[in-house]
């Protein structure tokens, strides 16, 4: 019988994580569901080797839900600072009126 499969894991890779048990970060560089129990690859700080991380399915996809919502807040802060960083004259060039 075939394991049930999260999906959209790709959006972890190079991402940052934080162990808080052992206050250490690191960056996803691999993602494994195809054991009983999921094995993320993190690079943690420090280290030049990545370590294998057992998870549980459901740690996997809380993952990439924070993953997906921080995505859509970080585009969310980058339409805003491009609306804001507009220059004014661009926006009256429109309704500027032309001396005929």
């Amino acid at each position: 019988m075939p394991r049930p499969c999260v999906h959209n894991v790709h959006q972890l890779l190079g991402s940052t994580i934080r162990d808080a048990r052992r206050d250490r970060s690191g960056r996803v560089v691999g993602i494994d569901q195809t054991r009983e129990h999921p094995v993320i690859d993190v690079v943690w700080e420090g280290q030049a080797r990545a370590e294998r991380v057992t998870i549980t399915r459901d740690q996997l996809q809380t993952l990439v839900e924070a993953c997906h919502a921080r995505s859509d807040k970080a585009q969310d802060a980058s339409n805003l600072a491009v609306t804001a960083t507009t220059p004014v004259n661009d926006v009256a060039r429109g309704t500027r009126r032309h001396r005929a």
